[in-house]
């Protein structure tokens, strides 16, 4: 029971770090605040109905019936939607997922290194530290998605110490992957390239073993993560999807550049770095290969979010996936873990070196007092600032549209304050024209007044007209989309780059559904991911209340 008063101190600190925001009743809406509250709005109003659209969005993103979620997290978002439901409002719901993304983050490293053999005091300050770091407050100060993925990154990385250990485990490897490309695609992949080395390392004198082993993995990761992947192949064989957006100028958001800020949470987190090396240098003939594995794996993250690597080069000659990563200082997120988990190793290891864990308590302490004072500052920026911002726009006085964040009506704030994001919209033929301003134009302010209603899983819309002709009708076509009238499906007369069909009206009322149709198969296949999660969730109970026993 001992271990149990560690993860009461981290609920507790995660409960500190959210303090500021219940005292002084702010926000903070970052760049990427309006995307993430669409996508999980949707969710939330799903289960609230029963209304379930797995594809579309019928409640979120302007009722647009546009995909996001079923290629961006499809099963946390529903997760996220529950916090929703939960919260009641986008400001309980900030400070909700806030102490629980914390939380999470402090959880899953103490519990990593604990299994790795750490003694809990140092995993405890290094677990603290986590918590303060940008990768974690990435989501807090800029609702970027990134910290969601990092925060059960450290629980996913405990197969590192099963492959240490000589033991290659199928289950686990194949969950945690699972588990991340659920989350966040871009953690996901960098998760694989961790497990890469050490997995070459773990198989060296015994290839037949491992690569079996590491089959069977493929197959149960394979059917733990199939939504993602038909949804993913589905969408992008009948549709060209808009990507989100390619950075010719990456370089500028490396952390040696105008990504430093990373470096900067916490701000002693630059002298932690120099001690580590320092003390490995030092000490190198006595820290074990896995801990000298973990400097250098995390050396190799920390090169990769700088700006050393020509980025901007390998984006103009368009080097395959290199766009996808956008910024830089995406790496540093797995750089922070490994890291982290090689200071608590090396002072596990160098045991002798009593100032080692007060260092570690040291640097812990100072973090809360820096990210409490950060935090403390960037809610006194709300009602400072405007909301308004390059492709966002208020439809409402500056007051009112940020007094709808504590609205119960959480519907009112997306109307008031929208962006024109164009990710994963589809594109039927290439043109000139910005493609968050064709948002803007064909959606965000419709052609027509049109009322948007949900009705037995689908979108209805209905509008008065005076007279017949052609109409823009402000939601997305993709390929398996439906446009009915009655029983008849609606061919559109054209569609606008962006998907948005134009059709044939009539004089009085004029109502339409909206639906998406994959294939048959696309059922049985969710199905078996479904199972796939139940068969692994019984397992791991039954092993848990074995081993209590």
């Amino acid at each position: 029971m001992k271990r149990y008063r560690y993860y009461l101190i981290i609920l507790v600190i995660a409960g500190l770090f959210v303090v500021p925001q219940i005292w002084t009743q702010k926000l903070i809406l970052g760049a990427d605040a309006l995307f993430h509250y669409n996508r999980f709005y949707e969710t939330a109003e799903q289960m609230k109905t029963g209304n379930f659209s797995y594809f579309i969005s019928i409640f979120g993103f302007q009722q647009s019936g546009r995909i996001v979620n079923a290629v961006y997290g499809p099963l946390f978002s529903y997760l996220q939607g529950g916090l929703v439901l939960l919260a009641g409002s986008w400001f309980r719901y900030q400070v909700l997922s806030n102490f629980i993304v914390l939380l999470v983050a402090g959880c899953s490293l103490f519990k990593l290194l604990t299994y790795g053999k750490i003694k809990e005091n140092p995993a405890l300050f290094a677990a603290i530290i986590f918590m303060t770091t940008y990768s974690i407050n990435y989501w807090i100060l800029n609702q970027g998605f990134t910290s969601w993925g990092t925060s059960l990154l450290p629980l996913c990385l405990i197969p590192l110490v099963d492959l240490k250990n000589g033991h290659f485990p199928v289950v686990k490897i194949a969950a945690s992957m699972a588990l991340m490309t659920q989350v966040h695609m871009l953690t996901a992949v960098m998760l694989g390239l961790i497990y890469f080395p050490f997995f070459i390392s773990y198989a060296r004198n015994r290839w037949g073993e491992a690569l079996l082993d590491l089959l069977k993995a493929m197959g149960l990761y394979g059917c733990l993560s199939i939504n993602v992947w038909v949804s993913l192949l589905l969408i992008n064989t009948g549709d060209r999807l808009k990507m989100p957006f390619t950075n010719p100028q990456m370089s500028e958001k490396a952390i040696d550049l105008g990504g430093a800020y990373w470096l900067h949470y916490p701000g002693s987190l630059r002298l932690l770095l120099i001690i580590g090396f320092l003390l490995c240098l030092v000490y190198w003939r006595s820290v074990q290969r896995f801990t000298k594995q973990l400097l250098i794996f995390s050396g190799i993250f920390l090169l990769l979010s700088t700006s050393v690597v020509p980025w901007d080069w390998l984006v103009a000659h368009e080097v395959p996936l290199i766009s996808l990563i956008q910024f830089p200082f995406r790496f540093f997120a797995p750089f922070t873990v490994l890291f982290l988990f090689f200071i608590a190793s090396l002072s596990s290891e160098l045991a002798n070196k009593k100032f080692l864990p007060i260092v570690l308590a040291l640097f812990s302490v100072i973090s809360i007092g820096q990210n409490l004072r950060i935090l403390t500052y960037d809610l006194n920026q709300w009602g400072q600032q405007t909301l308004t911002s390059k492709h966002t726009f208020i439809r409402a006085s500056e007051k009112e549209a940020r007094q709808s964040f504590y609205d119960k009506d959480m519907q009112k704030a997306l109307k008031l304050v929208e962006k024109s994001s164009p990710d994963y919209l589809p594109i039927y033929r290439e043109d000139t024209k910005n493609k968050y301003v064709s948002y803007e134009k064909q959606i965000l302010t419709p052609q027509i007044n049109v009322t948007k209603t949900v009705k037995k899983n689908q979108l209805e819309l209905s509008w008065q007209a005076e007279k017949t002709g052609n109409v823009q009708l402000p939601v997305i076509v993709y390929q398996n989309t439906k446009i009915m009238e009655g029983n008849r499906e609606v061919s559109p007369v054209s569609l606008s780059t962006i998907g948005v069909p134009t059709i044939k009206q009539k004089i009085g009322r004029n109502t339409v559904r909206l639906r998406y149709d994959p294939p048959g198969y696309v059922t049985v296949i969710f199905a078996l991911c479904g199972l796939s999660w139940f068969a692994v969730l019984s397992w791991w109970a039954y092993r848990f209340f074995m081993d209590a026993g």
